[in-house]
């Protein structure tokens, strides 16, 4: 005699693929991957951190501008990441990569030992038609109230 009630029904087993599958997604998406100045290693005795972040922005263009400190490359931003540099302490000027210099392409910035530094990069589309790319980048401080917000819609990279 064979037992009806040992077959599940074919729609609770569908139900319960589907409610496996999105719980398995949403545990790989979101927060998991979102940057956060904790995720960094402790910052040596004497050293200033600065971090870097930019907001993913679909629609526009991926151009990642090579960021700048006194002239010197830093690293490239790309959309959606941030990724900190540990630096002597002094003053810097940041700078970030433009076919023609525009007001708010660079920053200064005195770095004391021990502090953290966040500097987000924002870019304009409305750039130039005779540059390439035509986006105009810029670097802006971070408002320490605004840090977590900024930080949770970005993957962290990591030191570069």
């Amino acid at each position: 005699m064979t037992s009806v009630a040992a077959i599940p029904s074919a729609p609770r087993v569908i139900r319960a693929a589907l409610v496996s599958c999105l719980v398995m997604l949403t545990g790989c998406a979101g927060p998991a991957y979102a940057a956060a100045p904790e995720q960094a290693p402790p910052l040596a005795v004497g050293q200033a951190r600065v971090w870097f972040l930019r907001q993913l922005l679909p629609g526009t263009a991926f151009h990642a501008p090579m960021i700048y400190a006194n002239g010197a490359p830093v690293g490239s931003s790309a959309q959606g990441t941030a990724f900190y540099r540990d630096f002597t302490p002094g003053n810097y000027v940041f700078s970030i990569e433009n076919c023609k210099v525009e007001p708010q392409t660079s920053q200064t910035v005195a770095l004391g030992p021990g502090t953290q530094t966040a500097l987000q990069v924002q870019s304009d589309e409305n750039g130039y038609w005779d540059c390439y790319p035509s986006q105009i980048s810029y670097l802006r401080p971070v408002p320490p109230q605004t840090m977590a917000y900024l930080f949770g819609q970005v993957t962290y990279l990591g030191a570069k």
